[in-house]
């Protein structure tokens, strides 16, 4: 059975209340949609998404003003860890390794491994920007 993949999801209720006209309903999910949008696209929130193997897919205008790389320079091409202290996934993969009593390959593992496995993972690292200089940054993977 493959692993499942990290991924961030937006969840309402939609279900119309007893009476809710349809029209009613289809401006609520209109009015949903657009409170996602705006989480997603906040300038003061980083988000970032990968496919199974790492490579960033979504890259919002929150990490494109943080880390300085415009969203097409990264999609497709890079994963978090490319961003990311190289000492410091080292650190956390050896880390994890011995606290989850299994060996974690430095890299995108590193960054996601418990996440992947249903475990809420918040932690602090420090991402590299285009220009490279450096920041911390708390990162939370679901």
């Amino acid at each position: 059975m493959p692993e499942p993949e990290p991924a961030v999801v937006l969840v309402d209720d939609v279900s119309p209340p007893d009476g809710m006209s349809e029209e009613l309903r289809q401006e609520s999910l209109l009015k949903t949609g657009a409170l996602q949008n705006a989480i997603f696209n906040s300038a003061n929130f980083s988000s970032i998404a990968t496919d199974a193997r790492g490579v960033i897919q979504i890259f919002n205008v929150g990490a494109e003003r943080m880390l300085g790389y415009a969203a097409a320079d990264v999609m497709n091409k890079i994963t978090p860890a490319d961003i990311s202290d190289p000492q410091e996934v080292i650190a956390r993969a050896k880390a994890l390794s011995l606290e989850l009593a299994t060996p974690i390959t430095p890299g995108f593992e590193a960054l996601v491994f418990k996440a992947s496995r249903g475990i809420e993972d918040i932690y602090e690292l420090t991402y590299i920007r285009k220009d490279g200089s450096r920041f911390p940054a708390v990162v939370s993977v679901t």
